[in-house]
């Protein structure tokens, strides 16, 4: 049997299902409310869907900058460009961009629409992003995004500072790189989506989308996602170290 309750420990609802019930997935158990006419039940699931993966969520973002910095104290700051590079190359990217590349334009909006809802984007951490169309671009804008964005600002809704300071400590660039976008004091944890800009130029000759970051984390970041290989601004090459390409 379900039992949703307001836990003072964690200031939020928490499940304390029967034993039976406790394995069973949430939107399972949203799906059985609907079916049961318990509509509040089935609502107050849906809120309580989005906090409940939060915690190892913002974890593992968390893990990762700090594996970085580790890396950095340890090694230089260019194994940490090396490391980043060299997973996002081999799979994780390049999955991305074959998949990506035969799609138009819009459907690659789509596509990073729901992976920046489901990195829980936005204020309260809920997926909340907006959708801009420009004359020459689509833009998906974060406020923040659900990890560097997060992690820079620090988290009212856990009520944690920002991982730049005490207790975390988390590193940025200390000198200016073609791989944190010409761009000393970027996190170290950010500089994956420059590579995520890089790859595909190698690859293909231009990048799927390029990033509006800003050095100021009140800041909203931006994915942009140009309609035309041909309308990016020469300035998203140079900051990578390129030259833009003729597209004829």
């Amino acid at each position: 049997m379900l039992k949703l309750v307001e836990s003072e420990r964690f200031r939020r609802l928490i499940r304390e299902d029967d034993w039976g019930d406790l394995g069973r997935p949430t939107q399972e158990m949203i799906a059985t409310a609907i079916d049961a006419g318990r509509y509040d039940e089935a609502k107050a699931l849906a809120g309580y869907f989005i906090p409940e993966g939060k915690a190892l969520h913002d974890l593992f973002c968390d893990w990762i900058w700090d594996i970085f910095t580790k890396t950095s104290q340890n090694n230089g700051e260019e194994a940490v460009y090396k490391l980043c590079r060299s997973t996002q190359e081999t799979w994780m990217m390049r999955r991305t961009w074959k998949g990506l590349s035969k799609m138009s334009v819009e459907e690659r909006v789509r596509v990073n629409a729901e992976v920046m809802r489901s990195h829980r984007c936005g204020p309260q951490q809920d997926g909340g992003i907006d959708i801009i169309e420009e004359e020459d671009r689509f833009s998906i804008k974060m406020n923040p995004c659900g990890s560097g964005g997060r992690m820079r600002r620090g988290d009212p809704v856990d009520g944690t500072p920002t991982r730049l300071g005490s207790p975390y400590n988390f590193g940025s660039t200390k000198k200016a790189y073609p791989w944190s976008w010409g761009r000393k004091n970027v996190p170290y944890y950010c500089i994956h989506c420059a590579i995520n800009e890089i790859l595909p130029i190698e690859w293909g000759g231009f990048p799927l989308w390029v990033t509006g970051y800003s050095d100021d984390a009140a800041k909203p970041c931006y994915w942009h996602f140009y309609k035309k290989p041909e309308l990016i601004p020469d300035e998203y090459f140079n900051r990578l170290g390129f030259e833009k390409p003729r597209f004829d």
